[in-house]
């Protein structure tokens, strides 16, 4: 929108917290509603997660949602979404104020077909770099999924919702409701969903499944509900990436397999570490797409 196409200023009764205004809707999910928004006092772009009206007698959500904030303000790095300030509605509702990314979920592009393993390599480093940066704060993610990576205009990913994170020396997690699934079944890890314990392996374990159904063009294991395809993983390993997809890259399907190992002393031992490896195979495939390039242009 430009300075022309904005409305006549608003006083500060009108503005969100007396300083943001809300443009436009830009996502939802099941506990908020995300807004493209301006702040009006640094004169900046910025989005607005507002929680829904909903029934939460126990609290669970509203302690959740404003957990996200605190857990992700905690991590400073390009490839996270940062927060920028927090609040409530004048009816009582928390709202979360974060960096605007131009850009799409990688679930939507996901939708649309599988990536070639380079730029499989490439997400898994910014994943893997954020993933380092949490776990260095103190931050296990605990919903590593396509749904929670915003893709930027320029392909980098950046990673969001920090709503199940909790630190690392924290008990784990008091203010879930008794029976449920932490994390998305495609991508939880197996203790996880057997113990509802979680670790930084834990984290890297989802990665791992995210990078799978990246360069597969779907999750690792099929079922028929989220118990029976969180339940595949105690009994069977995904099936091996290079024989389901004959072109994808040896050494990057490798390491998706090591950092979906079902036990976590066998997966990777730090964010980092993967992030390491994942730059080296990005690199190889880059030149080797350069020199195919070049070789091709010479045949002309």
């Amino acid at each position: 929108m430009t300075g022309a196409e904005r409305p006549a200023v608003m006083s500060s009764d009108d503005l969100l917290g007396g300083r943001y205004r809300l443009e436009n809707i830009a996502g939802h999910g099941g506990m908020a509603t995300v807004f493209a928004a301006t702040d009006t006092t640094l004169d900046r772009p910025v989005a607005v997660k507002i929680l829904a009206r909903r029934h939460d007698a126990g609290g669970v959500v509203e302690q959740r949602f404003r957990r996200e904030a605190f857990a992700e303000a905690r991590v400073v790095h390009p490839n996270v979404i940062a927060v920028h300030d927090i609040g409530e509605t004048a009816d009582g509702r928390p709202f979360i104020v974060m960096e605007f990314v131009e850009g799409r979920t990688l679930a939507d592009l996901l939708a649309e077909g599988r990536l070639p393993s380079e730029r499989v390599a490439m997400l898994g480093t910014g994943l893997a770099r954020a993933l380092d940066a949490a776990h260095e704060a103190g931050v296990v993610h605990r919903d590593v999924k396509p749904a929670n990576v915003l893709i930027d205009a320029h392909g980098l990913p950046h990673l969001t919702d920090f709503g199940l994170a909790r630190a690392i020396d924290e008990h784990e997690a008091d203010i879930t409701s008794p029976g449920t699934l932490l994390g998305s079944a495609h991508y939880v890890s197996p203790e996880q969903a057997r113990y509802g314990t979680s670790t930084a392996q834990s984290d890297l374990y989802s990665l791992g499944a995210l990078l799978y159904h990246a360069t597969a063009g779907e999750p690792p294991f099929p079922g028929q509900g989220p118990i029976d395809i969180a339940l595949r993983r105690f009994e069977e390993d995904p099936p091996d990436l290079v024989t389901r997809v004959p072109d994808s890259d040896p050494f990057l399907a490798a390491l998706i397999h090591t950092m979906m190992a079902r036990e976590p002393a066998e997966r990777p031992q730090s964010a980092h570490a993967v992030a390491e490896r994942m730059l080296d195979i990005a690199a190889r495939l880059r030149a080797l797409r350069t020199s195919a390039d070049v070789m091709g242009m010479t045949d002309h």
